[in-house]
């Protein structure tokens, strides 16, 4: 564990609290994207930046070492925000660049079967949209969803939900649901193989992956998976599952990039920047691992789900959707892309 990265985070954290200001400020805009052959955004849970990078426990053991190691190796984003509270919206915009008034957490009004008000749903351009005018393939894999496709609200249907419709954006837009096609292509993971199945063939592996793991698995937890020290560990250990499948693929070209977020932080803080709204999602962390990247790579340019999004539409050559064409305020992760 770096001494010099542990201290350089309380310090930003200290400057943010201090100058949360200075992050509505207008920027010029970063350097262009380069592009990329494939694109893996991991989404994680509800912790902020000092619980995922250098965490110790109470008896002062390490319980993120691989999150830890990639972000000491890799590139990291010191100054990224969740967009808003709680986690839906932040899903939302990672996807369409707006998190449309929604702060709650409510099912999809496309649920089956449906559920009682009050429900959410969008019905406006989307990535998929986005990817698919440009015959870019796609892929979502949500672990413990039962089936591909799959509308209901949680799995499994009663008692502690470890699938979460919550944490699968796509499925409260109209024309995803409306096309059998596209909900084909939000699939389950329940073993490393069939991540490794679908990446096994750099000629027709999908070129963006959205991966969202489980609630005993996210770092967020849910009975009985909540002992905080514990859930940080299996989050932990599932990363290092999902980055190393991912990097040993033929479909992890030397121009793919793995990006490793959080929707938002424990709601300790409401800081937000880059357009987010008066409550903003927290301070969190944001790690950009690529083959491309031989020394480590940090920056404190100010960041949110709408700069992910950004960076997956420029690199793809795509429009942007919502805040990304605010070019002032909203800049893609160029910094960590070599």
């Amino acid at each position: 564990r770096s001494s010099y990265l542990i201290g350089m985070k309380m310090s930003l954290a200290a400057f943010a609290l201090v100058c949360s200001c200075w992050l509505s400020v207008p920027r010029p805009a970063s350097a262009a994207v380069r592009p990329l052959d494939r694109a893996f955004v991991i989404m994680m849970e509800n912790q902020g930046f000092d619980d995922v990078v250098g965490h110790l426990d109470a008896n002062n053991n390490p319980d993120t070492p691989y999150i830890t190691h990639l972000a000491e190796r890799y590139g990291l984003a010191t100054f990224e925000f969740g967009v808003t509270h709680p986690s839906l919206p932040n899903y939302l915009s990672l996807v369409a660049g707006d998190y449309f008034g929604v702060q709650d957490d409510n099912p999809s009004c496309y649920a089956k079967p449906m559920p009682p008000p009050p429900c959410d749903k969008v019905d406006t351009t989307n990535l998929v949209d986005e990817l698919e005018s440009a015959n870019i393939s796609w892929l979502a894999f949500e672990q413990t969803m039962p089936r591909a496709g799959y509308l209901g609200v949680q799995f499994p249907t009663t008692g502690a939900a470890l699938y979460a419709q919550k944490h699968n954006p796509f499925v409260y837009f109209k024309d995803i649901v409306d096309n059998p096609a596209r909900l084909a292509k939000i699939v389950p993971l329940n073993k490393m193989t069939a991540l490794s199945r679908a990446l096994a063939n750099p000629v027709t592996a999908p070129r963006f992956v959205l991966i969202v793991p489980d609630q005993c698995h996210d770092m967020h937890g849910q009975t009985p998976c909540s002992d905080p020290d514990q859930l940080l560990l299996a989050g932990d250990a599932y990363v290092q599952s999902l980055v190393q499948t991912i990097s040993a693929s033929p479909a992890y070209t030397r121009n793919s990039a793995i990006i490793v977020t959080w929707d938002e932080n424990d709601f300790s803080t409401f800081l937000g920047c880059c357009d987010s709204p008066a409550i903003g999602g927290g301070h969190i962390a944001t790690i950009v691992i690529t083959p491309r990247t031989t020394h480590p790579l940090q920056t404190a340019t100010a960041y949110n789900e709408y700069s992910i999004l950004s960076t997956i539409e420029q690199t793809f050559g795509v429009g942007l959707l919502g805040h990304t064409s605010d070019v002032l305020h909203v800049t893609p992760l160029a910094d960590l892309l070599p």
